[in-house]
């Protein structure tokens, strides 16, 4: 079977979607894939296909689905696919059409493609040089360990499928890899190719659109702490705060008094700036590739041909995913019981509004305009306080491992969650408010519960809980005989499943197999060596 360049062609269309100057180029129609790879334009224009690929609409659709469709923040409607319902209910089976994986595989096989080539190609162009041939080398070594790091938090075991196919006359019929074996490689993968990335781009949309030293060092730091390599994943983490290439933007706050009923003062809260928390909004969600973000996905403003899967899934005429809101009103972002008007300005008007995901759908927080289709928004990969917030849960754990605890790490640790909590005007109760003597366990929670406030909708929630479930082999007590950590996930099957179906999916908790994904029924009957999920045996 002829070489043809249907591949190439895909994904240079892909690439005629993208909204910068750096992802605009043409398709080679016709080109014989043998006869591409001569020039540096030609592996320039591959490695622009890998994050073009990252745009297609299954695949953010997955992000978003196997981030937070089996978390409490989302609810179905009338017009939800079954396949949510069914995930919702805690009924997931392998004929699930959301756990294909196919489109992560397409895009591994196209970084492998630039990592192959890109050596052979600067021995027959004079003029592409060995620095930028590591470069882009080094940017689809970094979007095939992200594609296989949701792969292993999703289902755990999968393929490791590192040679590039070229037709589909080879076999690439692969068993399973252990999971820590894939992050194994994909940490050795990552600390090879650091030195080849640059600190920044020409411009600003590359700089937040393409693979940096930066973007490179978050991943890398989020696989560690996945590992429970603490001391790695924090180290990494001081490097991308000490930068000085990123920060927070500020929302400034006014000290209000408490007043009792005869006039006197009995507590103070804060009010945050109205126009700060728009201009957070407008920023993070509306603008994108602002002062915080470190790497996110450059979908354009508008595009005639390009799916939406924001619009599709969270637009305002019939929605198929809707807001938890009376889980977020009550557990994620309570009120404030002194002064209900001292909000966090994450919640209500920000993330979510009256039944809709308004990060995805909103074009301002204190407005009422709505996005149209193909108006989209980034997907944010990376940013700021996400490597903030993760130093501060390193810090936490390596603490809670000293004997005995280290109070000065903890206060570190917890100095950092309060840099979240404040600009965001968190809502204070006691357990934030850790006082001098801090607790290990209770900051923890509240780091966890701090991710949940941050991030909503962001496609972290699931894997942020299973993250804090499966720490220390789900928090194992010999003597005990129990597993304390399983406890975050009972605490998300009641805040997310019906009534009915609670009891049965928190039995299925209890089985560390129904924390994964089920490999889709056809790619395990094409696959032969493909052996199913455990949990997904049984049924």
């Amino acid at each position: 079977m002829q070489k043809k360049s249907l591949y190439v062609i895909m994904v240079l269309m892909l690439a005629l979607a993208a909204c910068s100057d750096w992802l605009d180029l043409k398709p080679y129609d016709g080109v014989v894939e043998d006869d591409y790879w001569k020039t540096k334009e030609d592996v320039h224009s591959m490695v622009v296909g890998c994050y073009s690929s990252l745009l297609n609409k299954t695949m953010v659709s997955s992000f978003i689905y196997w981030g937070e469709a089996r978390a409490d923040m989302i609810a179905s409607t009338a017009a939800s696919s079954s396949a949510l319902m069914y995930i919702i209910r805690g009924e997931i089976t392998p004929e699930n059409t959301i756990v294909k994986w196919d489109e992560f595989y397409t895009t591994i096989n196209q970084c492998s493609k630039v990592i192959e080539k890109a050596g052979l190609v600067k021995e027959l162009d004079q003029t592409f040089d060995d620095k930028l041939c590591r470069q882009y080398v080094a940017e689809a070594t970094v979007i095939r360990s992200l594609m296989y790091f949701y792969l292993v938090r999703s289902f755990r075991d999968v393929p490791l499928v590192l040679k590039a196919s070229d037709d589909d006359t080879q076999d690439y019929y692969y068993a399973k890899t252990n999971g820590e074996a894939i992050l194994d490689t994909l940490t050795i993968h990552l600390e090879k190719v650091l030195g080849d990335l640059p600190i920044a781009y020409d411009n600003n949309d590359q700089s937040k659109g393409r693979i940096t030293c930066w973007a490179a060092m978050a991943l890398l730091a989020d696989i560690y702490l996945w590992q429970g390599s603490y001391e790695r994943c924090s180290e990494l983490c001081k490097q991308i705060i000490g930068s000085g290439q990123f920060s927070l933007i500020p929302v400034s706050r006014e000290m209000v008094p408490v007043l009792d009923n005869t006039g006197l003062t009995i507590d103070t809260v804060y009010y945050a700036n109205t126009a700060d928390a728009d201009y957070l909004f407008d920023q993070l969600y509306v603008v994108g590739n602002c002062v915080e973000s470190i790497f996110e996905l450059q979908f354009p403003k508008q595009h005639e041909s390009l799916g939406d899967p924001f619009y599709d899934l969270f637009n305002t005429s019939r929605p198929k995913i809707a807001s938890n809101d009376l889980v977020l009103d009550e557990v994620i972002f309570p009120e404030d019981e002194r002064d209900k008007e001292a909000k966090d300005v994450r919640g209500s008007g920000f993330a979510y509004n009256n039944g809709y995901v308004w990060k995805y759908v909103g074009t301002s927080r204190s407005g009422n305009t709505m996005r149209i289709e193909r108006m989209f928004p980034h997907w944010i990969v990376y940013r700021y306080a996400d490597v903030i917030l993760m130093q501060a849960e390193a810090l936490n754990q390596l603490a809670m491992r000293s004997n005995p605890n280290d109070m000065a790490t903890l206060k570190d640790a917890y100095s950092l969650v309060r840099q979240i909590r404040e600009r965001a005007n968190a809502v204070e109760n006691s357990d934030s408010e850790l006082g001098d003597v801090i607790n290990g366990k209770a900051l923890e929670k509240l780091i966890l519960d701090e991710r949940a406030r941050e991030f909503a909708f962001e496609g972290k929630r699931w894997y942020d809980v299973l993250r804090f479930a499966r720490r220390d082999s789900y928090g194992y007590n010999e003597t005990e005989q129990e597993y304390a950590n399983r406890e975050y996930l009972m605490q998300l099957a009641i805040n997310s499943a019906p009534p009915e179906k609670l009891a049965n999916l928190q039995v299925k908790y209890t089985d560390s197999w129904f924390h994964y994904w089920p490999i889709y029924v056809s790619t395990v009957e094409v696959n032969k060596n493909l052996l199913q999920n455990e949990f997904y045996l049984q049924q």
